[in-house]
């Protein structure tokens, strides 16, 4: 049975991640904080729980990237791998995430969902193409009014997809939005249209259980979901 600690318990997709847990006998929660617990934990107070945790555990971040540098320090020096699904991040904090990676395993995602990543994958491949044909790109980014950073996670993973083209990203914040990306790649002849549309989070938390398992074979280094769902 695997334990697992979750940072940013009550939020949307903590929320999931502890309604999966309940209907798999595989997973156990031992823990969790919210945005309200998050001066305890700085100030050492889940500690205890971090000490039950042995070689069959790992940590969740969905919290805020604010606190990663502590969320770090538990994993390292509790050696416990983790999966960190916040975004935000700027670049010292992107840079102890990738110190972390060297001591720990820990997979670094904005978007878990399947379809997002095979986009990915094939934008990675013809990303050439697009470059050799004269194609340009636009990104339009919407989600709902409650995230906090524009442009998404996801958008910026499609941006470093389809490098050396002229990008621009459009972000827009609507209620009840999940998540939907559009990426039109325009030549002077023809337009091409890419769109992925979030309907259920449970395809988030799919991505997340298969990370989950996938990772706790792994005694250090910094993936990403093209490693959990594309390498053999």
């Amino acid at each position: 049975m695997i334990k697992i600690f979750i940072f940013g318990i009550t939020g949307k997709i903590g929320k999931n991640i502890l309604n999966f847990i309940k209907l798999n006998n595989n997973f156990i929660l031992i823990g969790g904080i919210n945005k309200k617990n998050y001066k305890k934990f700085l100030n050492n107070k889940y500690n205890f729980i971090f000490k039950l945790m042995n070689n069959n555990s790992i940590i969740i971040d969905f919290s805020n990237h604010y606190i990663i540098k502590n969320i770090l320090f538990v994993s390292l020096y509790y050696k416990i791998p983790i999966i960190i699904g916040t975004t935000g991040f700027n670049f010292k904090e992107l840079k102890y995430i990738k110190f972390s990676s060297k001591y720990v395993a820990l997979i670094l995602s904005y978007n878990m969902s399947i379809g997002v990543n095979m986009l990915n994958l094939f934008f990675l491949n013809l990303n050439f193409f697009f470059l050799k044909f004269n194609f340009n790109s636009i990104i339009i980014d919407i989600h709902h009014n409650k995230k906090k950073d524009a442009p998404s996670g996801t958008a910026l993973i499609f941006y470093s997809k389809l490098k050396n083209i002229n990008l621009n990203i459009f972000s827009s914040r609507i209620k009840n939005i999940i998540g939907n990306h559009i990426i039109y790649l325009i030549s002077n002849y023809e337009i091409i249209k890419f769109e992925h549309y979030v309907i259920n989070r449970n395809i988030f938390i799919i991505g997340i259980f298969y990370s989950i398992i996938w990772l706790m074979s792994k005694k250090k280094g910094c993936f990403s979901m093209y490693n959990v769902f594309f390498s053999c």
